[in-house]
C-alpha cells in the first residue's frame, strides 16, 4: 500500500475522534442553553431553578470523553476504508446509544448534583442529529482523499473459475486497478524470481488471490515465495460449501482463526433490537388504535366471518406462534385450493380486504406479535409450517432464517420479492439481512416499508 495511503489511515481515527469529542460537548452545551436559556424555558419551566454552567461544562468534557473511549473500546475508530456510509453510521449510533444508557444509568446514582432529564433528551438528539451530519461530512471527505490518493496496483492470482473473479477485475471504484493477472495454470506461478520480477516490472502494490480454501496452500506458497517484497496481500476464496459467505479473521491467543458464522443478534445486539421492537410497537399500537376500532367494524359490515385471521407460522428457532392480520379474503379461500399465497388481482379477496392490503392496513394486528416477541418489525416474513417444511428440503439454508425472529417487513420485501417471487432469490436476500444487520440496517428498510406502503408498490 502507499505510504501516503498508510499516513492517511493511521491519521484518520484521530480525526473521528477528536470531530466526536466535539459533537459530543457542543450537544452537551447547546441542551443547557436550550433548556434552561432559550424560549423553550417558558413552556417547560425549569421546577429547580436554572444551575450553573459550569455543571454542564464540566458534564460534557466528562460525557465526550467517557463516550469517545467507549466507542473506541468498542471498535468505531478502526479504519474500514472501503465501507458503506450506512454500515459506518449505523455502528457509530449504535455504539453511542448503549454508551448513552450506560452513562446516564452511572449518573442515576450520583447525588450530588441533579441534571435536567430534558436536557439529557435534548443532548440525546443533538448528539444523534450531529454525528450523523459529521459522520457524512467526513465521509465526503474521505472519499475525495481516497479518490485523490494514487490508485493501488492488483495482480490477480488463482483459478478464472471463482465466482468472484468477474467482480475482481473492476476494482477501480475502491481505489484499486488490476494491471495484470495471471490464471493458476500459468508456469510463472510455479517460479518465485518470475514471478517477482513480473510483479516488480508492474508496479504491483497488491495481490489478490482467488483460491478456494482447499487449495489454500497453494496460495501460501505463492506468499513465502514473495515474502521479501513489500505487498499487500488479498484472499478472495470461493465460498462455496462453507456455512456463509461473511468470513471474519481474528487472532486467539496467538492462534489465528477464520469464523465462518456469527450469531448477529446475541447479547447487547439483540437487547437493543429488543428495546427498539417493544418501543417502537407499543407506539403505533396506541397511534393507529382508531384503525383498531373501525376496521374491525367494516370487516364485519362488508363480509362474513370472524374480524380476525390467526393462522400458525415459523418464527424464532423453528418454533411455531400464531400471527393475526385483519381478515381480507371469504373464509372458504382455501377450501378448493389448499395452502397456497396471495397473488395479486386475487379472487379470493374480498372488496375492503384489496383496500387494506394495498396500503397494508391488514398488517396492523401483527404489532401486537411484535410488542409481545413473537415477532420483529424487521427480519425474514414468515412462513407457514407447510412451506417450511418444503422449503428446508429444496432450499440451501433456507432454515438459518430462523435464528433470529421474523418481521413484519424485510430486505426481501422492501426489494420487491414478494408473493410469488422466488423463495431462492428470497431466502438469498433474508440471510443477506442476517449476515449484515445493523440498527441503522433495521432503520433504512422501515423508512423503505413507509416509501413502498404510500406509494403501493408490491402490495396486493
Amino acid at each position: 500500500m502507499m505510504s501516503r495511503t498508510r499516513g492517511t489511515l493511521l491519521l484518520w481515527p484521530l480525526v473521528i475522534a477528536v470531530s466526536d469529542f466535539i459533537v459530543f460537548f457542543a450537544a452537551t452545551m447547546l441542551a443547557y442553553w436550550v433548556r434552561f436559556h432559550s424560549p423553550f424555558t417558558s413552556l417547560v419551566p425549569a421546577s429547580l431553578g436554572v444551575p450553573g454552567v459550569d455543571h454542564y461544562t464540566f458534564a460534557g468534557l466528562f460525557a465526550a470523553s467517557f463516550w469517545v473511549l467507549f466507542m473506541a473500546f468498542r471498535g468505531v475508530y478502526r479504519v474500514r476504508w472501503r465501507e458503506s456510509f450506512t454500515r459506518e453510521l449505523g455502528r457509530t449510533l449504535s455504539s453511542f446509544y448503549l454508551g448513552f444508557a450506560l452513562l446516564f444509568a452511572l449518573i442515576y446514582f450520583y447525588r450530588n448534583f441533579s441534571y435536567s432529564r430534558v436536557a439529557a433528551v435534548l443532548l440525546f438528539l443533538l448528539a444523534t442529529l450531529g454525528l450523523m451530519l459529521t459522520r457524512w461530512l467526513l465521509f465526503r471527505i474521505r472519499r475525495r482523499v481516497f479518490r485523490n490518493q494514487p490508485p493501488q496496483r492488483v495482480i490477480i492470482i488463482g483459478g478464472t473459475d471463482s465466482p468472484y473473479y468477474s467482480r475482481l477485475r473492476e476494482l477501480h471504484h475502491a481505489g484499486l486497478i488490476v494491471v495484470d493477472q495471471i490464471g493458476d495454470e500459468d508456469q510463472i506461478v510455479d517460479s518465485p524470481e518470475l514471478l517477482a520480477e513480473r510483479i516488480r516490472s508492474n508496479e504491483i502494490d497488491t495481490v489478490i488471490l482467488a483460491y478456494s480454501f482447499d487449495r489454500f496452500a497453494r496460495a501460501r506458497e505463492i506468499i513465502d515465495g514473495l515474502a521479501g517484497m513489500r505487498l499487500d496481500f488479498l484472499l478472495a476464496p470461493d465460498p462455496k460449501g462453507l456455512p456463509t459467505g461473511r468470513i471474519q479473521a481474528f487472532n486467539l491467543a496467538g492462534v489465528p482463526l477464520l469464523q465462518l458464522r456469527e450469531e448477529p443478534l446475541a447479547g447487547w445486539n439483540g437487547l437493543l433490537k429488543r428495546v427498539v421492537d417493544v418501543l417502537v410497537s407499543g407506539f403505533l399500537l396506541v397511534l393507529s388504535s382508531p384503525l383498531l376500532l373501525l376496521i374491525p367494524a367494516a370487516v364485519k359490515l362488508t363480509s362474513r366471518g370472524p374480524v380476525i385471521y390467526r393462522q400458525t407460522r415459523v418464527g424464532l428457532d423453528g418454533r411455531t406462534f400464531t400471527i393475526y392480520k385483519f381478515r381480507t379474503m371469504r373464509t372458504d379461500a382455501e377450501e378448493q385450493s389448499g395452502p397456497v399465497w396471495a397473488r395479486r388481482d386475487d379472487s379470493r379477496t374480498t372488496p375492503l380486504g384489496r383496500f387494506l392490503r394495498r396500503w397494508s392496513l391488514d398488517e396492523i394486528p401483527q404489532l401486537w406479535n411484535v410488542f409481545r416477541g413473537d415477532m420483529s418489525l424487521v427480519g425474514p416474513r414468515p412462513e407457514r409450517p407447510v412451506f417450511v417444511e418444503q422449503f428446508r428440503q429444496q432450499v440451501p439454508r433456507y432454515a438459518e432464517r430462523h435464528r433470529v425472529r421474523s418481521g413484519l417487513t424485510g430486505w426481501a420485501q422492501v426489494n420487491g420479492l414478494r408473493g410469488q417471487a422466488p423463495i431462492e432469490e428470497r431466502t438469498r436476500y433474508d440471510l443477506f439481512y442476517i449476515e449484515n444487520w445493523s440498527l441503522w440496517f433495521d432503520f433504512t428498510i422501515l423508512a423503505r416499508t413507509l416509501i413502498a406502503v404510500l406509494f403501493g408498490r408490491d402490495a396486493y
